[in-house]
């Protein structure tokens, strides 16, 4: 209900009725940052070239090289199953990503974009544990505002 009760103090909201106010609330999008499944970073490497690259480097001379490449392969080929998912924000991850660049096995426009699939665009009610604002959220939330 904070979430709420914060929105309506924002003075676009100010004169509005409440069937409108609740129209553009559940209609308001934010985006949020999700782990990535672990087959659409392989699809991505795949499709923009790289995968070719990473197995490369994993059968390379060059043991930095060749350690990126089996840890970054083992998280994004988990034959398992047990990895599913990529949190781009780990600073692992980060690091992985930083080095397969410095190390030109990706450019940075491609480091970018599989950053980038972690952004994920969902309803601001979801975001903030409401299901969905009707009229009665809104005159509830202004009467406990006073």
């Amino acid at each position: 209900m904070n979430a709420l009760l914060q929105a309506l103090s924002e003075p676009q909201f100010a004169g509005l009725a409440d069937q409108a106010i609740a129209d553009i609330l559940n209609a308001r999008r934010v985006t949020v940052r999700r782990p990535v499944p672990t087959w659409l970073v392989r699809q991505y490497a795949i499709e923009h070239g790289f995968w070719p690259s990473l197995i490369e480097a994993r059968d390379s001379g060059n043991s930095q090289v060749k350690r990126l490449a089996i840890t970054v392969l083992a998280w994004i080929d988990d034959q398992s199953g047990t990895i599913q998912t990529v949190d781009m924000d780990r600073p692992a991850v980060v690091q992985m990503l930083q080095a397969l660049t410095a190390l030109s096995i990706t450019t940075q426009a491609q480091a970018d974009a599989l950053s980038a699939m972690a952004d994920v665009s969902i309803p601001w009610t979801e975001s903030v544990g409401i299901d969905e604002v009707g009229i009665g959220n809104i005159q509830n939330a202004r009467r406990t505002n006073g």
